[in-house]
């Protein structure tokens, strides 16, 4: 036999030994698998993945079911912009949540002035509501006058703005508000969106938005020497020669999808460049933002009612940016949702209180609200001194009301907040404190106050709504799901609806 044939022998005949590396990365695979096995128990997102259930034949069988090849995250998107989602009642009623209160009308005294019943509110429209809105100032006035003009068939808009932290990040609640206050007073538009986001997660609805080549600054961090961060706390500065920014109404209205006019807000500035300003392709004219001195503007665009987009894109030179509003016909309402992610509530204070108050009397809300805390409530690296939140919250509630003193005012407490401790979800403990601040903090300041945190349920209110179905909170048991933003906005707007009919009546005696 020869040594070639000697070699081919021994492999056929000698059993090959098992390579050390082989089983060390088998034993990894093993470990791996069981880790992420465990993690699908301990995560009620991942409860789809989970090996076995209660009720399954055999481990992993749902891997061996037949389901179509859908992206759930798109599937889910597509049903509810085409109406198959489920209504705000239908959430409502799903809801673990407390227990509603009494859904009487407002009595009127026989000597009073009778009341227009096409203004009055049903009082179903407000059944489920489960806390009432605290105003023993009246602030709230000035917005139901104007939701009753709105009534009238007056040609008025009812602006509102609301300033919050990332809860609303994704403009999910604002946007459930405008489209539960189009069903009543109708809508006019999708209010402010800025000029390039401040932060990753800021994504407005209602509107077609593109944005490239600029550089911002947000008010948290308070980098801006000046305090002038718009009103939507951020501020855009062109890092690029041509930077542009484009705003468009949607296809899948209705909100949002005609406009009539646009407005810019503006820096002007000794040295400011020019703009070139289009709609729909077709150019309107430079426009300068050079001045003496440093000056807060705004420039109208007025358009046809219908479908449009404007782009504002950098000439020459540097410039600065905040943000543009878009409106459509009265009468209606619209809802600016300015979110200011990761902010504390004290952050408000970078804002130059004599700018914010010029960009607030240019926006000319009629309801300005403040949904804030979320972070006050949620740090574990930050102290939470009552009395000196109080004050900081009293403070940027009397800035901001400086710059339109005749509009209502709403501060909206913190909701519930968990985290997973142990293998068990627990309610963060300073969460009451700082609801209790910012009603202290609301009356000092003579705005109204709306507990949240009472009307989805108090402590323990993550850990039932991350077991609800729809699941209404994200996995970190602090911000809403797109269902949790519905319901907690319907309570908010049944809350307004029972005020506003209170109000009606009270006015006529």
């Amino acid at each position: 036999m020869s040594g070639d044939d000697e070699e081919r022998e021994g492999e056929r005949g000698d059993p090959i030994a098992p390579h050390p590396a082989g089983i060390r990365r088998a034993v990894y695979l093993f470990f791996a698998l069981a880790i992420g096995g465990v993690a699908t128990y301990l995560t009620p997102a991942l409860e789809e993945l989970r090996p076995w259930t209660p009720g399954s034949h055999v481990p992993f069988g749902k891997l061996l079911e037949f389901r179509p090849p859908t992206r759930p995250r798109l599937a889910g998107l597509q049903e509810r912009e085409r109406g198959r989602r489920k209504n705000a009642d239908e959430l409502l009623e799903a809801a673990p949540l407390p227990e509603a209160v009494p859904t009487e009308p407002a009595a009127a005294p026989s000597d009073s002035e009778p009341v227009d019943p096409a203004l009055r509110i049903p009082p179903e429209a407000w059944a489920g509501m489960t806390r009432p809105i605290e105003d023993p100032e009246g602030s709230m006035a000035h917005f139901y006058g104007r939701l009753a003009a709105i009534a009238r068939g007056e040609p008025v808009v009812a602006r509102v703005v609301l300033y919050s932290d990332s809860i609303n990040g994704s403009d999910r609640t604002s946007r459930a508000l405008r489209e539960l206050f189009r069903e009543r007073f109708g809508h006019a538009g999708k209010g402010f969106v800025p000029i390039s986001p401040g932060w990753q997660y800021q994504r407005p609805k209602n509107v077609r938005w593109g944005h490239e080549g600029w550089r911002v600054s947000v008010v948290n961090r308070g980098e801006v020497e000046d305090g002038r961060y718009g009103l939507g706390g951020v501020l855009a500065e062109n890092r690029r020669p041509r930077a542009f920014a484009r705003f468009g109404t949607v296809d899948d209205g209705p909100i949002g999808a005609e406009v009539s006019t646009f407005r810019l807000f503006y820096q002007a500035f000794p040295g400011g460049g020019d703009l070139s300003l289009s709609v729909d392709g077709e150019p309107l004219g430079p426009l300068s933002t050079a001045a003496d001195s440093v000056v807060d503007r705004v420039h109208d665009v007025s358009v046809r009612e219908g479908p449009h987009t404007l782009e504002v894109r950098v000439a020459d030179g540097e410039v600065r940016l905040y943000g543009v509003v878009m409106e459509s016909e009265p009468p209606g309402v619209v809802v600016d949702g300015i979110p200011l992610i990761g902010a504390f509530t004290r952050v408000l204070r970078n804002f130059d209180d004599a700018h914010w108050s010029r960009q607030l009397a240019l926006r000319q809300p009629d309801l300005l609200a403040f949904w804030l805390g979320g972070n006050d409530a949620a740090s574990e690296t930050v102290g939470f001194r009552y009395e000196e939140y109080v004050e900081d919250y009293r403070a940027v509630l009397g800035a901001g009301r400086a710059g339109r003193p005749e509009a209502s005012c709403l501060v909206v407490s913190v909701l519930d907040s968990a985290e997973r401790t142990g293998g068990r979800v627990r309610s963060r403990r300073r969460v009451p404190r700082v609801v209790e601040a910012q009603r202290e903090a609301a009356r000092a300041a003579g705005c109204a106050f709306f507990d949240g945190y009472e009307a989805i349920g108090g402590a323990g209110t993550m850990r039932r709504w991350a077991r609800a179905s729809p699941r209404l909170v994200s996995v970190d048991y602090r911000h809403l799901s797109g269902e949790g933003a519905m319901v907690f906005a319907t309570l908010l707007y049944k809350a307004m609806l029972r005020a506003y009919d209170e109000h009606l009546v009270a006015s006529a005696r």
